[in-house]
C-alpha cells in the first residue's frame, strides 16, 4: 500500500511539475483533479501529521470534486487557481520543513489562507507565470513526499533541509522546462483587427466566421 501510494504521488507530481500549464489549457479537468489531489494530501498530512487514510481520502475527494466542477468554475479560474496554488505552496513548504509538528492547526490554516489570498492576487496579474511557478514547485513537493514514503528509515531522521533543497532543485527544473514551452502551450489570444490594415477601412472580426 505504501509503495503504491508513493509511486502514485511521484507520478502525479511529475505530471504537475512538468506539464501543469499544458494541462490547464488542454485538459482542464485533469489539471483541477491533480491539484485537488495534491491539496487533499497536503491538508491531510498537515492535520494528521502523516499520509494515512485521512490524507488519501481527502486527496481523492478533492480530486473528484475539483475535476467534476472544472468547467463550471471557468469564469472564476484566475481567482480559483491563484488561491488554490497559493494554499498548495504554503502547505508544501510547511510540510517539507516539518512545521506541522511545532505549529498549531489554526496557525497553519491561517498561513494557508494568507498564501491563497496572495496567490489569487498574483494570478490576476501574472496568470500563466503563476500557473507555471505553482505547478512546478507544487509538483516537486509531491514528488519528494512520495520519495520520502519509499525511504527505509523515517523521513524525520534526515532532517528537513535536504527535502526542501531537493524540492527547490526539482521546482527550478520544472519551471525552466515549462517556460521553455510556454509559447507553444498557451493558445494565442485573438487580437482586434486593425482597421488601417484593411483597404476598405472596415473592421473584420475573424472570430465570427
Amino acid at each position: 500500500m505504501t509503495i503504491t501510494l508513493a509511486i502514485l504521488l511521484i507520478l502525479c507530481g511529475l505530471g504537475i511539475m512538468g506539464f501543469g500549464l499544458l494541462m490547464f489549457y488542454a485538459w482542464l479537468p485533469l489539471f483541477y483533479g491533480l491539484f485537488g489531489f495534491e491539496l487533499g494530501i497536503l491538508l491531510g498530512r498537515w492535520l494528521m501529521g502523516e499520509i494515512g487514510v485521512v490524507a488519501i481520502t481527502l486527496g481523492i475527494a478533492l480530486a473528484v470534486l475539483a475535476a467534476g466542477v472544472a468547467y463550471y468554475l471557468e469564469h472564476y479560474r484566475r481567482v480559483l487557481v491563484g488561491f488554490t496554488g497559493g494554499v498548495v505552496i504554503v502547505l508544501a513548504i510547511l510540510s517539507l520543513l516539518g512545521l506541522e509538528r511545532v505549529m498549531t492547526g489554526f496557525a497553519g490554516i491561517a498561513l494557508a489562507a494568507i498564501g491563497g489570498v496572495l496567490g489569487a492576487t498574483v494570478a490576476l496579474k501574472y496568470f500563466d507565470l503563476f500557473i507555471v511557478a505553482a505547478s512546478s514547485f507544487g509538483g516537486a513537493a509531491l514528488i519528494i513526499t512520495g520519495v520520502q514514503l519509499l525511504l527505509p528509515t523515517p523521513a524525520d531522521s534526515i532532517g528537513s533541509f535536504l527535502p526542501a533543497l531537493l524540492t527547490v532543485i526539482l521546482g527550478v527544473f520544472g519551471l525552466r522546462w515549462q517556460l521553455s514551452n510556454i509559447s507553444t502551450w498557451v493558445p494565442e489570444q485573438p487580437k482586434p483587427a486593425d482597421p488601417f490594415s484593411n483597404p476598405s477601412g472596415k473592421h473584420v472580426d475573424l472570430r465570427n466566421h
